[in-house]
C-alpha cells in the first residue's frame, strides 16, 4: 500500500508539471519538453552503457554527444517544417523503428538490443519518437493543448488500471521472460478502462472525431504503452537493472514513467492524420 501512494503522488506531481506547461502556452510546453528530454537521453544513454559489448569503442563521447545534438536538430526540421512529405518520411523511419522492436520482443533473433543501441535505437526510438511527443499539439497547424491531454490521459488510465488490476487480480504472465510482473489481466483491465475513457472524451467532443475513431485511439493507445513497458523492460534486463534512474520515487527515472509515450507517440501521430484526412 506504501508503494502504491508513493507512486500515486509521484505520479500526481509529475503529470501537473507537464499539464500546467501544457495548457500554460505552447512556448513552456516546448521548455519543460526539451528538458525532460535531456534527462531522458541521459537515462537512456546510462542505460545503455551497462551492457558489456564490444560495440562501445574509443568514440563513446562522440556518440553521445550526437545522440544529444540530433535532439535539438529533429526539433528544429519537424517542427519548423511545413514538408507533409519530410513528415511522412520523418515518421515512417521512427515507426518503422519501433515495429522492429515490437516483434523483437517475441523474436529475440530478429533484432538484437545491444547492437547499434546509441546510433541506430537513441537516434529514431528516442529522440525522433520525443520530437514526435511534442509535436502533437500542433499536429493540424493550430496549437491544440487537448491533443496531447486526450493522449496522456489515455495513456495514463490503461497504466494506472493495468496496474491495479494486475496487483489486484493478475494470475497469469503477460509476457514473463521479460516482465513477470505483468499479466493479462492488468493488460486487459487497462485496455477496457482506456476504451470507456475514450467513450467519455467522445461525448464531451475534445476533439472533432467518430465513436469508431475514439475506440481505435484507446485501444490503440492501451496496446502501444503496453509494448512500450515491455520494450524499455528488455533493455533493462539486458543491463541488468531495475530502473533508469532514480528521479520519480516508486516509478525510477523519467524514462520509466514515459516508456508507453515514447513508443506509442508515432504512430497515434500518423493515426491522426489519417482520421483528418479521410474525414
Amino acid at each position: 500500500m506504501k508503494e502504491f501512494y508513493t507512486r500515486s503522488l509521484t505520479a500526481l506531481a509529475y503529470s501537473s508539471v507537464l499539464l500546467l506547461s501544457l495548457f500554460y502556452n505552447e512556448y513552456l510546453f516546448y521548455g519543460v519538453g526539451f528538458i525532460c528530454s535531456l534527462i531522458l537521453v541521459f537515462e537512456f544513454i546510462k542505460l545503455v552503457s551497462n551492457y558489456n559489448h564490444k560495440f562501445f569503442s574509443r568514440d563513446n563521447g562522440k556518440s553521445y554527444f550526437i545522440l544529444y545534438m540530433t535532439f535539438p536538430l529533429y526539433i528544429s526540421l519537424f517542427i519548423l517544417s511545413e514538408n507533409k512529405i519530410f513528415e511522412l518520411f520523418f515518421l515512417s523511419i521512427i515507426i518503422s523503428t519501433n515495429i522492429i522492436l515490437g516483434i523483437s520482443l517475441i523474436k529475440k533473433k530478429l533484432f538484437s538490443f545491444s547492437i547499434l543501441k546509441n546510433r541506430f535505437i537513441g537516434h529514431f526510438y528516442l529522440v525522433g519518437s520525443l520530437v514526435i511527443f511534442f509535436s502533437l499539439p500542433k499536429i493540424f497547424g493550430e496549437y491544440d493543448p487537448y491533443i496531447v491531454l486526450a493522449f496522456l490521459s489515455l495513456i495514463w488510465i490503461s497504466d494506472s488500471a493495468a496496474y491495479v488490476f494486475g496487483v489486484t487480480f493478475g494470475r497469469r504472465p503477460l509476457l514473463k521472460s521479460i516482465s513477470p510482473k505483468k499479466s493479462i489481466e492488468g493488460f486487459i483491465g487497462g485496455l477496457i478502462f482506456s476504451i470507456i475513457l475514450s467513450i467519455g472524451f467522445f461525448n464531451y467532443s475534445i476533439l472533432e472525431i467518430s465513436l469508431n475513431q475514439w475506440i481505435i485511439l484507446g485501444i490503440l493507445t492501451s496496446c502501444l504503452g503496453t509494448l512500450g513497458d515491455l520494450v524499455q523492460s528488455l533493455f533493462k534486463r539486458e543491463a541488468g537493472v531495475k530502473d533508469s534512474g532514480i528521479l520519480l520515487p516508486g516509478h525510477g527515472g523519467l524514462y520509466d514513467r514515459m516508456d508507453s509515450i515514447i513508443f506509442a507517440a508515432p504512430i497515434i501521430y500518423l493515426t491522426l492524420i489519417i482520421f483528418n484526412y479521410v474525414s
